[in-house]
């Protein structure tokens, strides 16, 4: 597996990924609206295949992960994009790197938890005033857990 910067090309999958498992673009992170497909990110591909992506955004010090997908589970992949976020953010000199999940994403807290993130922010209830931006945004999450409240998560580097 090799890791490599986004380009142009990879817009469409990153797009079409987004579409087929969040509800598309724009997404929305603390009432910010993304586009994913057009951010910088990392891809991990095989064979010309990409296998995962990381798209972020560094403000001032800080680098922001806004979407982490490995498409294929527990290959090392994820692990492998967010190494590399974390020696370019170190490059960038940010101070840490964060993000935003919500309550029900269980698997993200495993993930980034085992990785040294620490749990830096809870907002409440938030998703309520979300699906008024994005009304395909469900009411249930993963194991129907009632999607409601926004997690913040944070590494410090």
């Amino acid at each position: 597996m090799q890791i490599r910067k986004t380009t142009k090309q990879d817009q469409d999958t990153i797009s079409k990924f987004i579409e087929e498992n969040w509800g598309g673009e724009p997404l929305r992170v603390h009432n910010k609206k993304y586009y994913p497909s057009k951010m910088d990110g990392f891809v991990s591909y095989e064979n010309n295949k990409i296998t995962g992506f990381l798209i972020y955004e560094i403000r001032n010090k800080d680098c922001e992960i806004i979407v982490l997908e490995a498409l294929e589970k527990y290959k090392g992949i994820g692990t492998k994009l967010v190494d590399k976020l974390k020696e370019f953010a170190k490059e960038q000199k940010c101070d840490r790197i964060f993000l935003m999940t919500t309550n029900d994403n269980l698997d993200a807290f495993r993930f980034y938890q085992k990785r040294n993130f620490t749990i830096c922010g809870i907002h409440y209830n938030t998703m309520k005033e979300a699906r008024k931006l994005k009304p395909s945004i469900p009411e249930l999450g993963d194991y129907d857990i009632p999607l409601r409240d926004e997690i913040d998560l944070e590494l410090k580097l």
